[in-house]
């Protein structure tokens, strides 16, 4: 009897432990909020298409079906800048209540080092990135130029996910400030490496996990028999970046 009591709570402490490993590990690849506001108190960091950069407060951001169209900036000299989404490579903006952020924020710093490098030091204090990219609304519309939020920054060097602003959304497990991995929205946009972006939603996901990530064996081994999870997407994709950066197969940071 007490062999039996002694095994069941063995197990019991064996499953106990495993699901606190599993929390923590969504924890770290937990997606940043999509925004849709900004902090006017902080400055922006703006790279041009032609490689100008410049640091400027943000006077206003113009929208289109949900995606920045054009920003009025104030640099710290008084002038004032007009500047069209197409025109941007790349923008590191303050959403409001970025205070309240960074302090949910510390535990993802040790994972900054597979994001991009030179934005490291934005990220860490709360910062959200924009990128330029070409996509298909829906992977239905006409290619077009978009600045896209990047949500996984902190592991973004060979599968980046971007927000989708009209996607629709599941039942929410917060965190603080943060959701849970792919918990929240039932889309995203996503691009691996050089390929298009991808319209990714939790309808299609299974149609899509392959070409994700089974062309790395170690991922492959760990997740041979697994039934996918639309909520681990952030899971997945940390999992996939640490088992290439082993590998030796990322890419220089952006």
């Amino acid at each position: 009897m007490k062999l039996k009591l002694v095994t069941m709570l063995f197990f019991s402490a064996t499953i106990s432990f495993a699901q606190e490993d599993s929390k923590e590990r969504e924890k770290q690849a937990a997606f940043d909020p999509a925004y849709s506001s900004y902090s006017r108190k902080k400055p922006a960091y703006v790279t041009l298409k032609t490689g100008e950069k410049f640091e400027a407060d943000i006077k206003d951001v113009d929208r289109k079906k949900g995606l920045i169209n054009e920003i009025k900036f104030i640099k710290p000299d008084g002038k004032k800048l007009r500047v069209m989404a197409d025109e941007i490579a790349d923008l590191y903006m303050a959403p409001s209540g970025i205070d309240q952020l960074q302090k949910h924020d510390n535990y993802m710093k040790d994972v900054t080092k597979w994001g991009k490098s030179d934005g490291s030091k934005y990220i860490s204090k709360g910062y959200t990135l924009y990128t330029n990219q070409l996509v298909s609304l829906k992977n239905k519309k006409k290619e077009a130029e978009f600045l896209m939020q990047v949500i996984n920054p902190k592991f973004s060097q060979y599968i980046e996910v971007y927000s989708d602003p009209w996607a629709k959304e599941t039942m929410s497990l917060g965190f603080g400030a943060m959701n849970l991995a792919g918990d929240r929205a039932k889309s995203y946009y996503i691009k691996k490496g050089n390929e298009k972006v991808l319209w990714l939603t939790k309808k299609d996901f299974d149609d899509h996990f392959e070409s994700l990530f089974m062309d790395n064996d170690k991922f492959k081994a760990k997740y041979a028999d697994h039934r996918f999870k639309w909520r681990l997407l952030g899971v997945y994709i940390l999992d996939y970046t640490e088992f290439m950066a082993e590998d030796g197969e990322l890419t220089e940071s952006k």
